[in-house]
Formats: structure tokens, sequence, C-alpha cells
């Protein structure tokens, strides 16, 4: 009876777990994959300024930078939504191991959820009229 007790609340603390670990390698991937992205626009603005052998070239590399910043900031806002995905993941993910309707075969549980209890009411109260 213990091991079934134990098993039964170590079961949502294991899913959790799993859960962090999960997201951390996503977090790990999107920021390896970030940092690629960087990367490579810093390789090419390095190019870009090696490249440079007059005035000519100067006045080039000065035009790029515009166009180049807004490479940066398309890169920071995929970023950022990246990070914004995996994040609210994690958190329906979350939010969904500790509901109380995913054990059906604990039945005499005591905790329903709020939004349940005036549902039964409202079944018990049509079907009483």
């Amino acid at each position: 009876m213990f091991a079934d007790t134990f098993k039964f609340s170590a079961e949502p603390v294991t899913r959790l777990n799993k859960l962090v670990m999960d997201t951390c390698e996503n977090l790990v991937d999107a920021q390896i994959a970030s940092l690629r992205g960087y990367m490579g626009l810093m390789e090419d603005q390095a190019r870009s300024a090696t490249a440079i052998r007059d005035f000519d070239g100067v006045k080039g590399f000065v035009e790029e930078q515009p166009q180049r910043f807004s490479q940066l900031v398309e890169r920071l806002t995929e970023d950022f939504k990246q990070l914004s995905v995996v994040a609210e993941d994690f958190r329906k993910e979350a939010g969904q191991l500790f509901q109380p309707d995913e054990k059906p075969e604990a039945g005499g549980t005591p905790a329903t959820p709020a939004k349940q209890a005036p549902a039964s009411t409202k079944k018990s109260a049509a079907s009483g009229h």
C-alpha cells in the first residue's frame, strides 16, 4: 500500500522533472541555433570590414550598416519568439501535470477543480426539475 501511495504521489513530480529537462534541452537547442545565427552575422560583418581597401570600401561598409542592423533585429525577434514558444509550452504542460482529472482511478480524492463543482451542481439541479 505504501508503495502504491508513493508511486501515485511521485508520478507528478517525475513528470515535472521530465518536463523541466525537456524544456532545458529545448532552450539549449534554441540558444545554440541563435548563437550560430549571430556568429554568421558577425562573420559577414567581419568579411565586409576586411574587404575595405579604399574610401569607396568604407563608404559601402557604412551604407550596409542599416541593413545589417535590420538583420540583427530580425534575428533577435525570431529568438524571442522561439523562447516565448518554449516558455508557453512549459507553462501549459506544467499546469496540466497536477490536474486532479488526470487520475480517475484515485476515486476518493476530495480535491476537485472549482470549475467542475458548479457544473455538477447544475446537472443535479437540472435532473431534479
